[in-house]
């Protein structure tokens, strides 16, 4: 499981043997409880898992937890630690000491009758003066979470460190299947996510078909039980079905606001709005416009998160055959419905893994980073319907534009000349940045990601120019030791 980053930070801030709060966020299931198990080994430390319960029992269960650390040299007895603040003092005496000291689902213990936090800025500010405790706060609920770096909460300014864990890119997900080779790496992650709980169900050895069958198409699978009910499980959502019906009107390609009120029969604009909303908190849904839109143009909505994708896509409109069929019908599903449509499918995917790799790699490709980057679709003033795959203005202000094939066979030069004849012609409709995608000074060259790789004649036509760069499937999965080759040009 590939954390490296926020490792080595946890283990910079665990060292520094000063008071450390930090704060740390994400969905269910992105590997936070694993990350903070793995943090501290060699450390000090004591670890909490909060339950859905009242404050007074969560409160008695960490004492109780926390004498098994102390042992007898400490009195942990509930009895005597009445209030969070006491708690924290007991937690501060303990601090002779480097103590790590992890509280993960942090939301529950945010009791209205018991202000903890309020109580833990009453000890941070007064009583901990020099000792080397580090408090890690952790939380599923995301929303919750991030209000306690608000302005206005009690905490604003003493935290030393937060983070928001999100899924892996497509890069690390494919750390977790390491004897797949490219092409089914890039479909693992089209099919599972980033998400290191799901991609922990494949073993290796195992044939992706067999997987994507057992786990996410029949309903007694690990993945197809937590995505059936991945809208319950966040804490506070009420009427779950208008989410669901969000999600699945998004996925069947209603992406415009008025679209998706119509497709759900919310009827209520505002309250498709608000819920919305939620879903992007989430992270499952985004939005997107063409590449220098006007501020005022429609926003497109998408599902974001891959694993919800490919249910919406695949599961849900075959619930009936699969809640009758067992894994016989999950076949017959995976053989008829899944399998002849999944390169379609894989298409947007694969845009979605060449924006990852860009960002990952662009340094090593000699290239500034993408300050903003989108896809274009419509009509030139000739009403020629055009759609670029890539587009994007990088940190340097020169544009990069290209195109992102999922295909099975090598890309020919021809789709550099398409390129090219599109640009001149959004160039001419009046569009600035396609003009700029043309000019000498404010090009950044053109980038072709293909699956199956390129034609030779292709690879000749990009040696001998200076702005053409191919990127295969092989190049986007490069081992670590090799992660800043440079690419074919």
């Amino acid at each position: 499981m590939d954390r490296e980053a926020e490792l080595a930070e946890l283990h910079r801030l665990a060292d520094r043997r000063e008071p450390v709060l930090a704060l740390l966020c994400g969905r269910r299931r992105v590997g936070k409880t694993f990350l903070l198990d793995h943090a501290w080994r060699g450390r000090r430390h004591f670890y909490f898992l909060a339950a859905d319960t009242t404050a007074e029992l969560n409160r008695q269960e960490l004492l109780r937890e926390l004498g098994g650390m102390v042992g007898e040299a400490i009195d942990t007895d509930p009895g005597n630690y009445p209030s969070w603040r006491t708690v924290f003092r007991l937690l501060a005496d303990l601090a002779n000491e480097p103590l790590v000291v992890v509280l993960d689902e942090f939301q529950y213990l945010m009791a209205k009758d018991d202000d903890i936090v309020s109580h833990l800025v009453a000890v941070w500010d007064r009583e901990l003066s020099g000792r080397p405790l580090m408090l890690v706060l952790c939380g599923s609920e995301v929303a919750t979470m991030e209000r306690l770096e608000a302005g206005d909460s009690p905490l604003y300014g003493r935290w030393t460190w937060a983070a928001r864990l999100r899924p892996f890119d497509y890069f690390d997900a494919a750390a977790m299947v390491p004897e797949r080779g490219p092409r089914e790496a890039a479909l693992v992650y089209g099919i599972f996510g980033g998400t290191p709980r799901f991609l922990a169900t494949i073993r290796p050895g195992e044939q992706l078909a067999e997987r994507v069958i057992e786990s996410v198409l029949s309903p007694r699978g690990e993945v197809h039980l937590q995505l059936d009910r991945i809208i319950e499980q966040e804490k506070g959502i009420r009427e779950p079905a208008e989410y669901r019906a969000l999600l699945a009107a998004i996925a069947a390609g209603k992406t415009e606001l008025e679209e998706i009120v119509q497709a759900t029969g919310l009827g209520d604009r505002a309250n498709a709005v608000r819920r919305i909303a939620v879903l992007e908190q989430l992270e499952l849904i985004e939005r997107d416009r063409n590449f220098g839109a006007h501020e005022k143009t429609a926003w497109q909505h998408r599902i974001a998160d891959l694993t919800v994708r490919f249910w919406y896509r695949f599961v849900q409109p075959n619930r009936s055959r699969l809640e009758t069929g067992g894994l016989v019908g999950a076949r017959q599903v995976w053989a008829r419905r899944v399998e002849p449509l999944l390169n379609d499918y894989m298409g947007k995917v694969f845009e979605r893994i060449c924006r990852e790799a860009f960002v990952r790699h662009h340094e090593a490709w000699g290239l500034a980073g993408p300050a903003s980057w989108a896809r274009w679709e419509g009509k030139d003033r000739n009403r020629r319907s055009i759609e670029l795959d890539l587009v994007a203005r990088l940190d340097d202000g020169h544009v990069l534009t290209g195109e992102a094939k999922w295909s099975s066979q090598p890309i020919a030069s021809d789709v550099h000349t398409n390129l090219l004849r599109d640009l001149e012609d959004l160039g001419a409709s009046g569009q600035g940045w396609a003009r700029d995608a043309l000019s000498p000074t404010k090009s950044a060259g053109h980038v072709y990601f293909s699956a199956a790789g390129f034609t030779d004649a292709f690879r000749e036509r990009a040696a001998a120019a200076s702005n053409i760069r191919l990127v295969s499937l092989a190049d986007l999965y490069p081992s670590r030791r090799d992660a800043r080759r440079e690419v074919s040009r």
